[in-house]
């Protein structure tokens, strides 16, 4: 018996279940999963670029954007406007060029937005931040696989540099350039797309990246630069499997194909791919004294995009005559830019003979071959200059900046830990790089509120470009209306007027300048000299449609009812649009008694701008259907008159 209970007792299988009264220990717990140190480094630099263009969120419209979303008409239409815009020139919901482009995807994302948050401009500026995070974190997911995932840090420090840097300001804070950043995501994308293929060979990832760079292409045409970039990626630093790397090529080829085609046939249909004279006020390179005096003005043009890659100040949103003045050959500038280019290849090619995974080659590469498209050497612009211009271009200056932190003041050995950034030698430098390009990034953002704030800071920094000039006359010209006293209204024409005088003295055929001047005078009753600046800007430019609506307010003043007529006329034929051209032009049909158009421009200003001069075209439609005894229509339009004025009564 005593033998069986010993045996039992061995049994661990008989023994009952023992209960635990220790608590658990350190060891005992599962082992957390560590955040890889790349997705960690990604979601800090999504926050730092989100937070550092934050104060865009409350911006209004500004340059551009009137043209893109808030005066387009096929934009504020949403999701029934996507066919359209998919299959029609950039521009052709603002106005009809010979010489447009094909860009539909930033339009289409405008409405989109429009469908969901309507006429907004906070929620256009959120999503354009947005997209720039998604730029940010693409450009360092790629660089991370550029360096085979083996140097995190160096990859930090380019997008982070990239996410900090001034010169992308104009990119971010101006709706209009939602573009840029599109072609510039999904340029990344599919980088990204293009190597995850290339190591683990997967065919979705190549389909993938192919419709990332179709839509990188149906975003802008900027990222034509990748025909250079992607083989050089894919036969010298991934370069996994030669089959791959050619697949990748090919297909790169064929989008871009594609793209040309499906472009040349939209604008083809269209009559929009004409070629046409640049406008000299777009472009001052176009009336340089000579061809060598245009291309040294060019070549200084190339230093001064170098020069705010690191020195990225002063930033202005305009570079028209005369910010830049003609030179030669004889400037030290010029010549110091030339040698630097040259340098640059030079090095490029030096580097890339003693290694094909050489940082610095794919960092100029990726510089030279992004800024070849905006020199004015090879294709000319419609723009002498403009920051925007850099976007891309500055990917390669940041890749540059941080392979020179990461020779010179990084360990080799510390690369994988995400602490070295915070210690050492690097920090000395990163720290102050970092906070000066966010002073200067949040700073310039200010800049973009509104129109007037952004021309006024811009002025002050280049007073001798007179379409700066013209902006702060003619945005003071929109702002008399709103001052409510007489003195307020007198002192904000006299400082109109002294800028549009001054743009004048810059150029003197600048005629926008020349209609608002005209508008002034007007303002201030001196007839004589409004009409003389009115006329003279429709001599310099018969298509000047707010001098001809300016030269028919006049006469419209005088009652001389057929020569405003006239001149309306002719504005609505340049500009269907202007709602003053319309109303005024109905009001002087009524008095020549051509009740019949009378009621036809009432009817068009209702189309364009229903709350024009507080919804009067209503009152004067059925007011013109009363004189010819129509009272069904006119009862109809009374009714409609009424949902604004109560009191109105026929």
């Amino acid at each position: 018996m005593a033998k069986k209970q010993n045996q039992a007792v061995k049994n661990p299988a008989q023994r009952p279940a023992a209960r635990s009264t220790a608590p658990q220990t350190s060891r005992d717990r599962p082992e957390r999963k560590k955040i890889a140190i790349h997705v960690r480094m990604a979601i800090f630099l999504a926050l730092v670029a989100f937070l550092i263009n934050s104060n865009t969120l409350h911006h209004g419209y500004v340059l551009d954007d009137v043209m893109v979303v808030r005066d387009n008409t096929m934009v504020p239409h949403g999701f029934s406007a996507i066919g359209e815009l998919f299959t029609t020139p950039h521009l052709r919901g603002y106005l009809t060029l010979s010489n447009d482009t094909y860009r539909p995807l930033s339009l289409v994302a405008f409405a989109i937005e429009a469908q969901l948050f309507g006429s907004n401009p906070s929620a256009n500026h959120f999503f354009n931040i947005l997209f720039f995070v998604g730029c940010v974190v693409t450009l360092f997911l790629f660089l991370h696989k550029l360096f085979r995932e083996q140097r995190p840090i160096l990859a930090f420090i380019a997008a982070l540099v990239f996410a900090l840097h001034p010169i992308h300001t104009e990119v971010t804070a101006n709706i209009k350039s939602r573009d840029e950043l599109m072609c510039f995501f999904f340029a990344f994308l599919s980088l990204n797309l293009f190597a995850r293929y290339a190591k683990d060979n997967k065919p979705t990832m190549l389909a993938g990246a192919i419709l990332s760079l179709f839509l990188s292409f149906l975003s802008k045409e900027t990222v034509i630069t990748f025909l250079a970039i992607i083989p050089f990626v894919f036969f010298f630093h991934l370069n996994y499997d030669k089959k791959r790397s050619i697949a990748i090529t090919v297909s790169t080829l064929l989008v871009t194909g594609i793209f040309l085609g499906l472009r040349s046939y939209i604008l083809g249909k269209f009559h929009a791919n004409i070629d046409t004279p640049i406008n000299f006020m777009d472009n001052a390179l176009m009336r340089a004294p000579n061809a060598m005096s245009k291309l040294a003005t060019e070549i200084l043009i190339l230093g001064m995009y170098l020069k705010l890659m690191f020195v990225p100040y002063p930033l202005i949103c305009d570079h028209s005559f005369n910010s830049i003045p003609y030179t030669t050959f004889a400037d030290p500038l010029v010549l110091l830019s030339l040698l630097l280019y040259i340098g640059m290849a030079v090095f490029a090619v030096y580097r890339f003979m003693k290694n094909r995974k050489d940082l610095w080659t794919f960092s100029i590469l990726l510089y030279l071959a992004s800024i070849s498209l905006f020199t004015n050497i090879i294709i000319p612009l419609a723009s002498t200059f403009a920051e925007r211009f850099l976007f891309f271009c500055s990917a390669g200056a940041c890749i540059a900046i941080a392979v020179a932190i990461d020779k010179w003041l990084i360990n080799p050995a510390a690369e994988q830990k995400f602490k070295t950034l915070f210690s050492g030698k690097a920090l000395v430098i990163l720290a102050p790089l970092c906070i000066i390009y966010a002073t200067l990034t949040y700073g310039r953002n200010e800049d973009w509120k509104d129109n007037y704030t952004l021309y006024k800071a811009d002025v002050a920094k280049l007073p001798q470009n007179t379409r700066l000039n013209y902006y702060i006359g003619s945005e003071l010209q929109k702002m008399y209306d709103q001052e409510p006293t007489p003195a307020g209204k007198e002192q904000i024409n006299n400082e109109s007027l002294d800028y549009l005088k001054k743009a004048l003295a810059i150029y003197v055929d600048n005629t926008d300048a020349q209609a608002e001047i005209g508008a002034a005078y007007f303002r201030k009753n001196q007839i004589d000299s409004a009409e003389w600046h009115l006329k003279r800007a429709l001599t310099l430019n018969p298509k000047q449609s707010n001098a001809a609506a300016n030269l028919g307010t006049l006469y419209l003043n005088q009652k001389r009812w057929g020569d405003a007529l006239a001149y309306y006329q002719k504005t609505t034929r340049l500009n269907f649009r202007n709602a003053v051209a319309q109303f005024n032009g109905g009001v002087c049909f009524y008095q020549l008694a051509q009740y019949d158009s009378a009621i036809k421009y009432f009817k068009n200003c209702i189309v364009v701008a229903p709350e024009f001069d507080n919804y009067k075209s209503f009152q004067f439609t059925a007011l013109t259907y009363q004189t010819i005894k129509n009272m069904d229509s006119a009862r109809k339009y009374e009714q409609l008159a009424k949902q604004y004025d109560a009191t109105f009564h026929l």
